[in-house]
């Protein structure tokens, strides 16, 4: 979920990823809340079993029955499945069908349409009532995959007692990245290296394990429907006397826009969409707000003209007018394309 698009995210860059993993190892890791470090050995992490996954299906069945069995390998027990196929329940019973000898306890939740990622993740939770809060949560998306002893490794990284959200790298499209980038509020770039001026941490949202002690509903602004979630989540976990942790020992791999459709009405438009939702939902004050529009104002243009360049379309262009004018009248629309027979 990167909001930096196609203008100058440089966190992908294999130039400099094996130097800063080096680094990473080296100096161990940074607590986001005050810079201080804390030692890469420790001692005290939960256990496998008292972790429960979740993942939002959306149609592609072959891709989050992966998923499931990635989890199952790791010793994960048991699963929440939402569907937000909007497709009338029919990948959802081939998913049903193909999981049908999974060793894993599943929890399928049916709400019938696309809730996106904030509010589908807000309905796995509250599908566990009274026991909300039992269980560290899991959150990984549909076409992403853990690599052996990566949830172990999560686990080992959280106390039962702390606030923490840890994440692995990542291994995307474009390479092996950590999990921890950085977002500039007012260039609205996402980082590899620091916050800049003014900014902040987040994880990417592939792979996350969440403490218990950060369950609560909501978890994730469903003012977002697929994208920026994961920036105002971490931004907020900080605020509120929360850990970021990323464990650059486990790799989650992440296929990346396979059920979203890069470059589509709907990508676009919500791409573009939480690119102003976050203006202001990161509370930064009235001059940083005003600062950050500003930053908008060219930013969103110049990223439609290069969308429009790449793909050949006005689709960014429509897409820009289209978030604008419900972000200005705190509209939301969907457009979850129509389901069909895949190619």
């Amino acid at each position: 979920m990167d909001l930096a698009g196609s203008i100058g995210c440089a966190a992908t860059s294999a130039a400099w990823w094996p130097g800063l993993r080096i680094w990473l190892r080296r100096s161990h890791r940074v607590l986001e809340k005050n810079s201080l470090w804390w030692p890469l050995r420790r001692s005290g992490g939960v256990s496998v079993t008292d972790c429960i996954g979740v993942v939002l299906h959306f149609r592609a069945s072959e891709l989050t029955e992966a998923c499931i069995r990635s989890l199952a390998q790791e010793g994960l027990g048991d699963a929440i499945v939402v569907d937000n196929s909007e497709d009338g329940g029919a990948s959802l019973a081939d998913l049903r069908a193909r999981l049908v000898d999974s060793s894993m306890r599943l929890t399928f939740v049916e709400p019938g349409r696309n809730l996106g990622y904030a509010a589908g993740i807000n309905a796995a939770l509250a599908s566990l009532g009274a026991s909300l809060g039992s269980a560290h949560v899991l959150l990984i998306n549909s076409d992403a995959t853990l690599a052996p002893g990566t949830l172990r490794r999560l686990a080992d990284s959280v106390a039962d007692d702390e606030a923490v959200v840890a994440a692995p790298l990542i291994d995307g499209p474009t390479g092996l990245v950590p999990a921890r980038t950085y977002y500039r509020h007012f260039s609205a770039m996402i980082n590899p290296v620091g916050p800049g001026m003014h900014g902040h941490a987040l994880l990417g949202g592939a792979c996350l394990l969440i403490s218990r002690r950060l369950l609560r509903l909501p978890l994730f602004d469903e003012t977002f429907f697929f994208y920026g979630d994961d920036i105002e989540f971490g931004h907020r976990v900080v605020r509120q006397g929360g850990v970021l942790r990323d464990v650059p020992e486990g790799v989650v791999r992440h296929q990346g826009s396979a059920a979203s459709g890069n470059g589509s009405l709907f990508y676009e438009y919500h791409m573009t969409r939480a690119h102003l939702l976050l203006v202001q939902r990161l509370d930064q004050g009235r001059a940083c707000r005003w600062a950050m529009y500003a930053g908008r104002a060219v930013l969103l243009p110049l990223r439609a003209c290069v969308r429009m360049m790449r793909f050949r379309s006005l689709t960014a262009w429509r897409a820009l007018l289209m978030a604008t004018a419900d972000v200005a009248s705190g509209r939301v629309r969907s457009l979850t394309p129509p389901s069909g027979p895949r190619a």
